[in-house]
């Protein structure tokens, strides 16, 4: 996969102090992610700086949570609900589940990730993607998370594939990406050919409501 191919990318304070007005010239990112919390207290240093930039230079934006087995699930969402408000989402939420992971049978993840999910349907009106690496995806959640959206990554040029029926929704292919404006490298990823972004931004609030 080239490393021109993206759609969108996805951040954390990891990345440093972003330029957002140098990262919003670039016309091919149709979509970001950016992390707001991790378990049940910490939240991301540049969260709220790279919301409010990201968001006022244009781009569509989502925030997503690293989830992890050391706290409860309601715990967890509490944290990414103090965080993440309802106004400044372009975007589904997303949840990330690939490491922190070793207190936790199988089923207690499904299960706890399953919990954290619901919550965020009845909050936020919807379903949050799933992202993990490939073969972690497929060694603690598949098949049972394949109905949702999912990004996955793999980066040695081969597209995800899952155990079970269905397909991911974005394939997050590299994690040594380089953009105008990101200080040290970053993650690019890219729709799967039956999805565009149209598929996975909020859906509009019911007039009366």
């Amino acid at each position: 996969m080239s490393q021109t191919s993206y759609n969108g990318i996805d951040v954390s304070h990891h990345n440093g102090k972003i330029n957002w007005k140098d990262v919003a010239k670039d016309k091919k990112i149709q979509y970001v992610y950016i992390k707001a919390t991790t378990g049940a207290t910490r939240v991301d240093e540049r969260y709220a700086y790279n919301v409010k930039n990201a968001r006022e230079n244009g781009l569509k934006v989502g925030s997503y949570h690293f989830f992890t087995s050391y706290s409860s699930a309601h715990k967890q969402f509490d944290n990414f609900k103090s965080v993440v408000k309802k106004s400044s989402q372009d975007l589904i939420p997303m949840v990330d589940v690939e490491s922190s992971l070793e207190k936790w049978t199988k089923r207690q993840v499904q299960d706890s990730l399953l919990v954290f999910m619901r919550l965020c349907k009845s909050y936020y009106g919807v379903y949050p993607m799933v992202y993990s690496g490939q073969n972690v995806y497929n060694k603690y959640l598949a098949p049972r998370f394949n109905k949702f959206h999912l990004m996955l990554g793999n980066y040695n040029g081969k597209k995800p594939v899952i155990n079970g029926a269905g397909h991911y929704t974005i394939w997050q292919y590299s994690e040594t990406g380089t953009i105008k404006g990101i200080p040290h490298k970053v993650d690019l990823s890219c729709f799967h050919k039956e999805y565009t972004v149209k598929n996975i931004v909020m859906p509009k609030k019911k007039k009366g409501k």
